[in-house]
């Protein structure tokens, strides 16, 4: 099948996909994100699109709601499927958090999927995909084929960690403690470097 990646994107991801015999067509990226109207000229015919809408990799830029919207449009009018990777959506500094495509997602076309690595700590490598009702069972059947599904010990530790209000906490508290280093690094720069730094809202 082919799909769209973000130009600039995440390299293994988009590594991954093409030994998986993908074919990737390059779709730029903006101060807005995905271009989806270059998209759409680019690729026509592409099944899929793979997107970073909340932070952006590498950029940081978020996926403005209208492109959100056009690429929900596009993916129902072609029948296509949007993967999108929630990467460091927890943590956003400017503004009011967008909302994922998953929640505007009413035609189910899009796979959701995100990671606790960042939220909690990297050597936890676990993630977790969502994925519309009509797939559950295919994608159920698949995971029990995979040589190694991952241990089931932190999964059951985080499952309990979510369930007892202590993730929303750990939250709450990581954003704040976050945007008050972001703050005197961004202060730090801007004394060494001056008008020179243009800091991106992110």
């Amino acid at each position: 099948d082919s799909g769209w990646y973000e130009n600039p994107g995440y390299f293994p991801g988009r590594y991954a996909l093409q030994q998986m015999g993908m074919t990737l067509t390059p779709v730029p990226v903006d101060e807005e994100g995905l271009q989806v109207a270059a998209g759409q000229q680019m690729a026509p015919n592409a099944r899929f699109a793979v997107v970073t809408p909340s932070h952006q990799s590498p950029t940081g830029v978020a996926l403005s709601l209208p492109r959100r919207l056009a690429l929900l449009a596009w993916a129902n009018q072609k029948d296509a499927w949007i993967i999108e990777d929630d990467y460091d959506s927890e943590f956003r500094y400017h503004g009011h958090p967008l909302p994922a495509l998953k929640s505007l997602d009413h035609e189910q076309r899009v796979l959701y999927t995100g990671t606790f690595s960042k939220v909690l700590f990297p050597g936890l490598r676990l993630a977790y995909l969502v994925v519309p009702p009509a797939l559950q069972q295919t994608f159920h059947e698949a995971v029990n084929h995979w040589p190694g599904p991952g241990s089931i010990l932190p999964q059951a530790m985080v499952a309990a960690f979510v369930q007892q209000g202590h993730f929303v906490r750990h939250l709450r508290k990581m954003r704040q403690l976050y945007a008050v280093r972001r703050g005197y690094l961004v202060e730090a720069l801007e004394s060494i470097i001056g008008s020179s730094l243009r800091i991106q809202p992110a």
